[in-house]
């Protein structure tokens, strides 16, 4: 079963300059929890979802001062951590908040690639790309219909 077969076509995406809260009018209006991030080439250089709008409402929470001391602040992940909630916190456009890079996996690669990514990453979708460009997205619920289909043939 290739990605290609289960992907959805039909997909909104963002450019850099969208500001937040046209992203987050989209949202609310088309359902969708999460959107690719596309160049003017249309390659997928991130993606913005309900998590990343979140940050907008939540202050990141500064590392501590011994962690700081004993990682030192370079090797810090917490601090790490702090900058990219930070920004996220500040973010006035998709290029400032989105989570880059996406997952993506090409046409040709199999569902249970995409669906391995989902699980393991923990996310809500994968963007299907054609020599790098984007022509779908498969969600969670590809797999929901996908186990529909196989009990009704028992």
């Amino acid at each position: 079963m290739l990605a290609k077969n289960f992907m959805e076509t039909n997909v909104i995406t963002l450019k850099r300059g969208v500001s937040i809260k046209e992203i987050a009018e989209l949202m609310i209006q088309k359902g969708i929890s999460g959107f690719p991030v596309v160049d003017d080439d249309n390659r997928v250089i991130g993606v913005v979802s309900e998590l990343d709008l979140m940050r907008k409402e939540i202050k990141p929470n500064e590392p501590n001062v011994w962690q700081i001391c004993a990682r030192g602040i370079q090797k810090s992940q917490n601090m790490q951590d702090y900058v990219d909630a930070t920004r996220k916190y500040m973010a006035e456009k998709a290029e400032d908040i989105m989570t880059s890079p996406a997952i993506t996996v090409d046409e040709s690669d199999s569902l249970e690639t995409a669906g391995r990514y989902m699980f393991e990453k923990k996310i809500k979708r994968v963007f299907v790309t054609r020599e790098g460009k984007l022509v779908g997205v498969i969600s969670r619920n590809a797999f929901t219909k996908l186990l529909l289909e196989q009990l009704k043939d028992k």
